[in-house]
């Protein structure tokens, strides 16, 4: 085990740099940290990220994770997160590779596999060891990273055994709820995406649990358990992490940015946008524009 973790952290190595680097191979990410890190706060598509040296705190909702070399962090929803990295230097960098999770595969994966008779009532996102044949998965992924015209044909091979050998770890049971059509995180899902597509609306949770096909008490339940946050702090945070976005590329138009993600009160947005950023509107936009050389998005 040590000793495939060693190669992938030299395979690494070699082809990361300092923040966050797109591989030829679609979904799959390299990141490179050389200092201690404080993570923005941003809604992260569903992915698995394998810490290969370091350690990293996450900040799902009210919950914090932990995770180290060796580990991964497995999200089958869009996640508001943030985090840090608490130790890196030159000589010992944070390094991670990341893959964006692809339903249509995954779920194609899954018709090939045992059903499932369990429900699951756990959260969407979780923290798994790897076994040595995952790792030895990931690190053929990686070197093939550079090898242009390898990748056509045996990404999609190493994708589907990486997600293979996922499902048939503890953590598997995340993956294969979020493709199940029965499975209430499939269901939560399309309320989810509901939400993403109309966070600047009005919204009744009411009409997001009739969605979801569950009552309303059920439906915060699930919504809680399985995102660390209510559905109404889950619309917030989608309001503020777009008014961030918004901001970095349209800096100066605080107003016009808060009435369009839907608040009515500037006041108010100031007020909850530096809760959860840190820093107010204007200021928070331009911290990220000058630190917009090094991309620090989670992996």
């Amino acid at each position: 085990m040590n000793a495939l973790l060693n190669a992938l952290r030299h395979q690494v190595v070699e082809r990361a740099v300092e923040g966050l680097k797109s591989t030829l191979i679609p979904r799959v990410d390299l990141f490179k940290v050389m200092q201690p890190l404080a993570l923005p706060a941003e809604i992260y598509p569903p992915f698995i990220s394998l810490i290969v040296q370091g350690e990293k705190t996450l900040r799902v909702g009210d919950r914090l994770l932990t995770y180290s070399a060796g580990q991964v962090f497995i999200a089958s929803f869009d996640l508001p997160a943030t985090g840090y990295i608490p130790a890196a230097s030159e000589a010992e960098p944070y390094l991670a590779v990341r893959l964006t999770l692809d339903f249509t595969l995954l779920g194609d994966l899954l018709l090939q596999m045992p059903l499932s008779a369990e429900i699951s009532t756990a959260p969407a996102f979780a923290i798994g060891t790897v076994s040595e044949a995952l790792l030895e998965a990931w690190l053929r992924m990686v070197r093939l990273s550079d090898r242009p015209e390898e990748i056509k044909v045996m990404a999609p091979l190493l994708e589907r055994e990486i997600l293979f050998r996922t499902l048939q770890g503890a953590q598997g049971e995340i993956l294969r709820q979020a493709v199940d059509i029965q499975s209430h995180f499939s269901k939560l899902r399309a309320a989810i995406a509901f939400m993403r597509s109309h966070s600047a609306s009005p919204l009744r949770i009411t009409d997001l649990a009739r969605l979801a096909g569950m009552s309303l008490s059920v439906f915060h339940r699930r919504f809680k358990a399985s995102t660390g946050l209510t559905p109404l702090q889950y619309q917030k945070q989608l309001r503020l992490y777009e008014a961030r976005s918004l901001l970095l590329r349209r800096p100066g138009n605080v107003a016009a940015v808060a009435a369009e993600v839907g608040y009515q009160s500037l006041t108010q947005f100031t007020r909850e946008y530096a809760r959860l950023f840190g820093n107010p509107p204007a200021r928070d936009s331009k911290n990220l524009r000058r630190s917009a050389d090094t991309d620090t998005r989670l992996p």
